[in-house]
C-alpha cells in the first residue's frame, strides 16, 4: 500500500466512523439502551477521533518533520499517538459519564497514560539502536 492509498483509506474510514457515531447518537437512547449501545458510542467514537488524529499528526509530520525520515515512520508514530490520544479522550468521557472523573482521576489518568507512551517511546528506541 502506497502512501495516497494509505490516506484515502484512512480518511474513508475515518468519514464512515463518523457517520457511525451520528447514527448512534441519533438512533440509541440512553436512558433505556443495554450496554451495546454504550459500548457503540464509545466504540464509534474511539474510532472516528482517532483516525482523525491520525491523519491531522501525520499532516503535521509531513509538513513540520524531518525531511530524512522515510514516510512511513510518519504514519507509524502519528498512528500511534493518535491511539494513545484516542484512548485518554475517551477513557475520560467514559469516566465523566459514570461520574468518577474529579480532579484526582484526571490525574492518575494523565499521569498513567504519560508513564505508558514514555515506556513506549524507551523501548522503541531502545530496540533501534
Amino acid at each position: 500500500m502506497n502512501l495516497r492509498q494509505y490516506i484515502a483509506t484512512m480518511l474513508f474510514a475515518t468519514i464512515l466512523c463518523w457517520l457511525s457515531w451520528v447514527f448512534v447518537i441519533t438512533n440509541v437512547d440512553p436512558f433505556t439502551t443495554p450496554i451495546s449501545g454504550f459500548a457503540f458510542f464509545y466504540g464509534s467514537l474511539f474510532l472516528s477521533v482517532m483516525g482523525t488524529l491520525s491523519l491531522i499528526f501525520f499532516l503535521f509530520y509531513k509538513l513540520f518533520g524531518d525531511k530524512n525520515l522515510p514516510m512511513f515512520r510518519y504514519v507509524e508514530v502519528s498512528f500511534r499517538q493518535a491511539m494513545f490520544l484516542s484512548l485518554f479522550v475517551i477513557l475520560a468521557l467514559f469516566l465523566q459519564g459514570q461520574n468518577y472523573l474529579n480532579m484526582v482521576t484526571a490525574s492518575l489518568l494523565l499521569v498513567i497514560f504519560v508513564l505508558i507512551v514514555s515506556f513506549n517511546i524507551s523501548v522503541k528506541y531502545k530496540s533501534v539502536r
